[in-house]
């Protein structure tokens, strides 16, 4: 191989760089025998500077370049493009961070110095060894993936179903409409929730850009943004929606088996039974779970013929160039006394389609004359929690005018609420300045309640009700820990996905490019704000993804020399991406290149060397190291 001809180039940053570290000793002649030519420059990263550059690599004959300036993160793109422009491979650039790692550090100047003195040439003995590397493109895909078939996933996928484009809507539930659809009206103005939702639903469920997974999980992803393979397990239904009227009148009625309490707070079912009333799609489901042995008395009476008990599972496989997260949230849970429930507790007691068909229960199942709806002093859902509960107080009140109905907590802390609680004070609310304490709700004599509320100055308050509804905190779906491990995003502590995005001006963005998350996902939201954030999250994506688009394939990705493989498959094991597989024509590891991110941690775990991470090679790294250790 022809030996490198690199130039040496130090950037001053205005007055960033050169007070501690002592430029004109290292641009020095013979300071760095390795380098052809060595210059120093007051802005590099502006247009002047940049065209300096470009015309020193010509005039010089450069083909490899160092920089001792700024971080790689601010100015490296640029640089490389001026390599680019020059003629030069831009992966034979290497920028040593002088400003941040030795400037801005401090020191004594000849400390400071040798410091920067160690780094430079180990930059000169990386970049010696670096190559250019292939860059290829690919066509992208448009189309997204949603996964939740809530409020803020039903906005997303209405957004995205555009011209060009494809939208899969995936619902791990056997119907849409998530969390929304169990309530019965919604905050501020108490519009009926199914009515509400339905419209949405009827549009997404007739759009043909729209295709609606019903019973679905995410199983597998590999990929990156613009090019992601996702691997579905559809649960069956066991019954066709297009041959099934809904009805579920029939079919149920020769159905022997009653599910007294079902899952979501319902009145009693069959093991086949519609979702919920107005359900779309409106089709019944087999909870094949619940079926008695060897019984198909749902089959023979459906007079469609729409029963289907001998559908298996399946798995599927969509290409998509983004994925919307829209899991939701699960309420949260109390324990205490009869009597006591959570506050999705009392919303599903005021569905008609709730566990009591509508009415209102407190201790001992009769119909309460007192009334405490209450959230805690250390409330983690903040206004979502004194929304909640002040919109419930309304309900309660209009539904049993006689009661006596009182809010606890919190109100202090949400001023903007405080048109409202002076309409539920005129209505005859009762609003008390405590909040509710920890453990505070005990058995009384006669079958009631009693409350211990804390005292904004100090001390408590011990009040008597007969039904108490205190607002648990809510936690993410589920199923989001194990979609968040498939997407490499990190939950909090409550399960939930939002990682603080890529930057504050992409709300509903990741760290992992081409996944977006919306709606209580995200964290407590209300249906009102889920719908913006799916329609956020879906402008994220339209922008970033347009039909026909090429992007430029990871040049980092790894590589494996077929001649060191023995085929034992540890880096397929540990690839996060799924991106290395076993050729099944000669044994040997391969790298998917659409699928590669250029982690490097295939390398790490090959025990022959066989694989490795382009532009951080083993030769490279130890070099680099090697010329640190030799300044010492």
């Amino acid at each position: 191989m022809a030996s490198s001809r690199i130039g040496l180039y130090f950037c001053r940053c205005g007055p960033n760089l050169g007070r501690a570290v002592r430029l004109p000793d290292l641009s020095a002649p013979g300071a760095f025998p390795a380098a052809a030519d060595v210059a120093v420059h007051d802005v590099l990263c502006s247009p002047e500077g940049q065209a300096w550059l470009a015309e020193r690599i010509r005039a010089r004959g450069l083909d490899r370049v160092v920089l001792g300036a700024c971080s790689p993160r601010e100015h490296e793109h640029t640089f490389r493009g001026v390599l680019a422009g020059a003629g030069r491979s831009p992966w034979q650039l290497h920028m040593v961070n002088l400003r941040e790692q030795v400037e801005w550090l401090g020191g004594a100047p000849a400390d400071v110095t040798a410091r920067a003195r160690r780094l430079v040439a180990a930059g000169l003995a990386r970049v010696a060894l670096q190559r250019p590397l292939p860059e290829a493109d690919v066509e992208v895909s448009a189309d997204a993936l949603v996964v939740g078939g809530g409020a803020a996933g039903i906005s997303a996928a209405l957004a995205l179903a555009q011209k060009d484009r494809k939208v899969v809507l995936v619902e791990r539930a056997h119907a849409l409409g998530g969390l929304a659809n169990r309530l019965d009206e919604v905050f501020p103005d108490l519009a009926c929730a199914s009515c509400f939702m339905e419209p949405a639903l009827d549009r997404v469920l007739h759009s043909d850009r729209v295709e609606v997974v019903t019973g679905a999980e995410v199983r597998r992803v590999r990929g990156s943004a613009g090019r992601f393979t996702v691997e579905l397990a559809v649960a069956p239904r066991h019954v066709d929606p297009a041959a099934c009227l809904g009805c579920a009148e029939v079919c149920g009625a020769a159905c022997p088996v009653e599910l007294a309490d079902p899952p979501g707070g319902g009145p009693a079912r069959k093991a086949i039974h519609l979702p919920y009333p107005g359900c779309l799609p409106h089709a019944a489901v087999v909870d094949r779970a619940a079926c008695l042995p060897g019984c198909d008395a749902c089959a023979g009476a459906c007079p469609f013929g729409a029963v289907r008990l001998g559908e298996a599972p399946r798995l599927g496989e969509v290409e998509v160039g983004a994925i919307v997260i829209a899991t939701g949230l699960e309420p949260g849970a109390v324990d205490g006394p009869e009597g006591l429930v959570s506050s999705y507790q009392l919303e599903r007691m005021l569905h008609p389609d709730g566990p009591t068909g509508g009415a209102l229960r407190g201790a001992g199942g009769r119909t309460p004359e007192a009334v405490l709806l209450a959230t805690t002093a250390a409330e983690a859902d903040g206004e979502l929690a004194l929304r909640e509960v002040l919109k419930l107080a309304q309900r309660v009140r209009a539904r049993l005018p006689s009661a006596r109905v009182a809010v606890a907590g919190g109100l202090d802390r949400a001023p903007q609420l405080a048109g409202l609680a002076a309409a539920l004070r005129r209505d005859g609310v009762e609003l008390l300045p405590g909040a509710l304490v920890e453990g505070g709700v005990a058995a009384a004599a006669a079958g009631a309640l009693e409350v211990r509320l804390a005292e904004p100055g100090g001390g408590t308050t011990r009040r008597r009700a007969d039904l108490v509804a205190v607002h648990a905190p809510s936690r993410g779906s589920s199923g989001a820990a194990a979609l968040a491990a498939l997407l490499r995003l990190a939950p909090d502590g409550r399960g939930f996905l939002g990682d603080g995005g890529a930057s504050p001006f992409e709300p509903t963005a990741t760290r992992t490019a081409g996944v977006y998350v919306a709606g209580a996902a995200a964290g407590p939201r209300s249906i009102r704000e889920a719908i913006r954030d799916g329609a956020a999250a879906a402008g994220q994506v339209l922008a970033t993804l347009r039909p026909g688009e090429r992007r430029a394939l990871e040049p980092l990705a790894a590589e494996v020399d077929a001649a060191l493989c023995g085929g034992c498959g540890m880096c397929v094991a540990a690839c996060p991406f799924g991106a290395m597989v076993i050729d099944g024509a000669d044994g040997k590891a391969r790298v998917l290149a659409g699928d590669c991110r250029g982690c490097g941690t295939c390398a790490a775990a090959c025990p022959t060397g066989a694989a490795s991470a382009r532009h951080f090679t083993r030769a490279q790294i130890a070099a680099e190291i090697s010329a640190l250790l030799a300044g010492r």
